[in-house]
């Protein structure tokens, strides 16, 4: 078992893939309570599906999802708009099995036990753990919550320190709703973008005694392209969280190709210092 949350996770995790290709077996992917990063999981195990297709032994791989989430597609976000009845149509053609709505009671060498008792073995595992700050701020008193993000107002500002600002992963959100298991709320590349670029214009506010500017953080949109290895998931939600005024879900092969255009945009952008670019 792995986690992919940095460098060494992903070395580790690579090392294991290739010993499991050598003795197949069952897999079990998953997000664990608490955890945030949803759609990271979802490519995960959809770009192993489709790669052992190509490879020729995805019949010999029984392939599970584990989440906290209340249903597949939720995304720690409540849906956008139909992606429940979209992921469990994906599931349902790729033939993989499904466990919502569950917390993870233990995670062994060989086996991830559910909170009701389900036991899934496996060759290979990768689950997504409960998310929490660095441990600067945990080891901070005030600065953080007790999961150790940070409190921010809507100039992204923390409220009792003027001079602190956050952005990104590490911004305390509220989710939209309670979840019977601990959902987390995802912060997209998209919306830490506009996050860091409110704190930035307020930084300079502060220093040139211009104008603030506020980003309700309920009223971001989410934009991602979710890869599935041959195929993936374009996805639109305006505003982040349900109701949304309007939201695009469009499956297709060309996503694939468009994530991959993407990443290779994104780099030259900023081994250029081209930041100011979309």
């Amino acid at each position: 078992m792995d986690r992919i949350c940095g460098l060494g996770h992903s070395l580790t995790a690579k090392q294991a893939w290739e010993e499991f290709l050598d003795n197949p077996g069952p897999i079990v992917i998953g997000a664990a309570q608490g955890a945030s990063c949803f759609g990271a999981g979802y490519e995960f195990l959809l770009n192993i599906d489709s790669f052992l297709r190509k490879k020729g032994i995805r019949d010999r791989v029984p392939l599970t999802w584990v989440t906290s989430e209340p249903f597949v597609g939720h995304f720690g976000l409540g849906g956008v708009g139909d992606s429940k009845q979209l992921v469990q149509q994906i599931f349902a053609q790729r033939g993989i099995t499904a466990y919502a709505n569950h917390a993870m009671a233990e995670v062994t060498a060989d086996s991830v036990r559910l909170d009701d008792g389900t036991e899934l073995p496996y060759k290979y595992s990768m689950i997504i753990p409960p998310f929490k700050g660095i441990e600067a701020v945990m080891k901070s008193p005030g600065l953080g919550n007790e999961r150790g993000f940070i409190p921010v107002t809507q100039q992204y500002r923390h409220p009792d320190y003027a001079n602190v600002f956050a952005a990104g992963v590490n911004v305390a959100m509220a989710p939209p709703e309670k979840t019977p298991i601990p959902t987390g709320v995802p912060k997209t590349g998209y919306m830490s973008e506009h996050m860091a670029k409110t704190a930035a214009a307020n930084i300079v506010a502060d220093i040139t005694r211009g104008n603030h500017v506020e980003l309700d953080p309920s009223h971001m949109k989410a934009l991602c392209l979710l890869d599935a290895g041959d195929g993936g998931v374009y996805m639109v939600a305006e505003p982040v969280f349900p109701p949304q005024v309007k939201h695009t879900l469009r499956p297709g092969k060309w996503v694939h190709g468009a994530k991959i255009a993407f990443e290779r945009y994104f780099i030259w952008k900023m081994k250029n210092g081209m930041t100011q670019l979309p």
